[in-house]
C-alpha cells in the first residue's frame, strides 16, 4: 500500500539550461531526451511519496531523483528536485524545532547523525549547491502570493486529472516584487516588528538570489487543490489581495493594508486548522 501523502504546495525555481555545470547540464540533457520527465502532478505526488518512505526506512537515504523541465521561448529550464538533500535537511529542522526526546522518537539519532555528516559532505564538495524546490502542507504560505501578479494565474478546473492552479512568472519580475514589498513591510517592521510577514519575505528574497537572473518561478497548489472546490479555486484572491495590502502599506493607509491581508489569512485558516486535526 502507498504511503499517505499530506497536501502540499510548491514553490519552485527552474533555472536555464545554461546556467548548469556542464556535466550537470549534459544530465538533464539526456533526461529529458529520454522521454521520462514527469508531469507536475505525477511528479509531485512521487517526490513526496520517496520523501516518506525515506522517513519510515531503516535510513534516510534516497534513491530515487528527478527533475521538473519548462519548454518557453525555445529555451529548457530545469528544476532538480534534489529530494535527497531536501530529506537531510528536512530531518535535520524538524529535530532542531522539538526537544529531544520528542525528536528521538520521530528521527532517532541513529539516522539523524549519519545524515547530518552526508549533508555536511555534500555541502562541502558543493558549497555552490541549492535547493529549487520548497514545499509546504496544508496550506501556501502567505510571502509567497508576494512574488506574482493576479494576470499570471493558470487555473484548471472540472473533473479532469489536470485540475490546478498554478501561477507562473520570470525571476525579474519576483526580485522586484519582494523588493517593493520589503519597502512597504517597513511600515509595518516599525508598527510591529516582530511581524512574521517581514522575515518570510526578506527569506524569500535571500532564497531567490541564488539562481540565475533569468529562471522562471512556478507556484503550484498541488494536492491543496483536492481541499477546495472549483468555486473556492475561481475566488481565491490571495495574490491580489497580498498585493492591495503591499499598495496600501505604500500609501501609508495601514488599516487597508491589514484588513486585505486578514482576508488572506481568513481564506487559509480553516485548512490550517484541517492540519491540526489529522
Amino acid at each position: 500500500m502507498a504511503p499517505v501523502v499530506s497536501p502540499a504546495a510548491y514553490l519552485r525555481v527552474y533555472e536555464p539550461l545554461a546556467a548548469f555545470p556542464p556535466a550537470e547540464r549534459l544530465r538533464w540533457e539526456r533526461y529529458a531526451a529520454e522521454g521520462g520527465v514527469p508531469s507536475r502532478r505525477a511528479g509531485a505526488r512521487r517526490e513526496r511519496t520517496v520523501a516518506l518512505a525515506a522517513t519510515i526506512r531503516p535510513s534516510l537515504d534516497v534513491a530515487d531523483e528527478s527533475a521538473f523541465v519548462q519548454m518557453a521561448d525555445g529555451l529548457m529550464f530545469v528544476c532538480p528536485w534534489y529530494t535527497q538533500l531536501r530529506v537531510w535537511q528536512a530531518a535535520m529542522e524538524f529535530r532542531g524545532r522539538l526537544p529531544e526526546r520528542v525528536a528521538e522518537a520521530f528521527i532517532p539519532r541513529r539516522l539523524a547523525e549519519p545524515a547530518e555528516t552526508e549533508l555536511d559532505r555534500w555541502r562541502s564538495r558543493r558549497p555552490d549547491l541549492k535547493v529549487y524546490v520548497q514545499t509546504c502542507t496544508w496550506m501556501v504560505p502567505p510571502p509567497w502570493f508576494v512574488l506574482f501578479d493576479p494576470a499570471e494565474r493558470v487555473l484548471v478546473t472540472g473533473d479532469t486529472v489536470d485540475r490546478s492552479l498554478l501561477y507562473r512568472t520570470s525571476m525579474g519580475l519576483a526580485r522586484r516584487r519582494v523588493t517593493r514589498a520589503l519597502e512597504a513591510l517597513d511600515v509595518l517592521r516599525r508598527v510591529a516588528p516582530d511581524s512574521p510577514g517581514v522575515d518570510g519575505v526578506a527569506e524569500l528574497g535571500d532564497w531567490l538570489e541564488d539562481f540565475h537572473p533569468h529562471s522562471r518561478i512556478e507556484l503550484d497548489y498541488g494536492g491543496i487543490v483536492d481541499l477546495l472546490d472549483d468555486d473556492a479555486l475561481r475566488n481565491d484572491t490571495s495574490v491580489a489581495d497580498l498585493g492591495e495590502a503591499i499598495t496600501a502599506l505604500r500609501r501609508g493607509r495601514t488599516d487597508a493594508a491589514v484588513a486585505a491581508y486578514g482576508r488572506v489569512l481568513n481564506r487559509w485558516r480553516p485548512l490550517q486548522t484541517r492540519e491540526s486535526a489529522s
